[in-house]
């Protein structure tokens, strides 16, 4: 009995860390949005109305530069559904895995190979929209860019800062 209570609690505990670690329901869309953000916020922000103007993107240029980063999004919104979908499965199948003693787990194996592959093709991706800004932009219009990205990112960093201090007065005086 106890040792059929010890295997329950393994199996619980695994089932969860399997589901935090491969986006379970109630967190895929708040993942998806920070991947789709932390994986593309510089090709969002290069290929921007304002951002353009301020470097100075136009015509063919910015043209090229957007439908260059238009074809990688579509490639990784591709690869970020087959990873969602590949999660479930795998879910699915360790469910039965754990809960079968001596089951294969050649499956639930090949899926975590399938996913690790994927994962190195969204890598690519994100190193391949900085290699289209570079063959892209002059190196003036780099530098510029560089620039703005760097000063909006040091803004974004002390906004986060203020937020994460106490809003609390100064003690008094004296102690």
């Amino acid at each position: 009995m106890v040792i059929k209570q010890g295997l329950w609690l393994i199996l619980a505990v695994f089932m969860t860390a399997m589901a935090n670690g491969q986006q379970n329901d109630r967190d895929t869309t708040r993942r998806q949005r920070v991947g789709i953000n932390r994986d593309n916020w510089i090709a969002k922000r290069v290929t921007s109305k304002e951002f353009l103007e301020k470097v100075g993107i136009q015509g063919d240029q910015a043209t090229k530069l957007k439908a260059s980063m238009e074809s990688i999004d579509k490639q990784s919104a591709k690869l970020s559904e087959d990873i969602k979908q590949a999660a479930i499965k795998q879910a699915e199948i360790a469910k039965k895995v754990l809960a079968e003693p001596g089951a294969n787990v050649d499956e639930i194996m090949k899926i975590i190979e399938q996913i690790g592959k994927w994962r190195t093709e969204q890598a690519k991706l994100a190193t391949q929209r900085l290699v289209v800004i570079r063959d892209n932009l002059t190196a003036e219009q780099r530098a510029k860019a560089s620039a703005i990205l760097m000063e909006e990112q040091k803004k974004g960093r002390e906004t986060k800062e203020r937020a994460a201090q106490p809003n609390r007065p100064a003690a008094p005086k004296g102690w």
